[in-house]
């Protein structure tokens, strides 16, 4: 993930290590949920950021915490594949 973060602006070492612990967590399961968590949290934080730049309550140079939506991604993900298994 962090070869895909153009410049220095972009993830943080932090968000790479809760990517790969949150994939381990849905590797569990099937390597598809790990990949549909990942990119869930891709999708509520592209989502959390516009709803911030639309209420003008963040510009374009703000700092927007990502691992909040990886972990709801990840969430979101275990409830579903759990549901789904039982």
């Amino acid at each position: 993930m962090a070869l895909f973060s153009p410049g220095a602006g972009g993830l943080g070492l932090g968000d790479v290590k809760l990517a790969g612990v949150l994939a381990a967590l849905l590797g569990w399961w099937d390597w598809r949920a790990a990949a549909i968590g990942l990119a869930a949290g891709f999708v509520l934080g592209g989502i959390a950021a516009a709803i911030l730049l639309i209420t003008r309550r963040a510009d374009r140079h703000s700092h927007i915490a990502f691992g909040p939506a990886m972990v709801a991604g990840a969430y979101l993900t275990c409830v579903v594949f759990a549901a789904g298994s039982s």
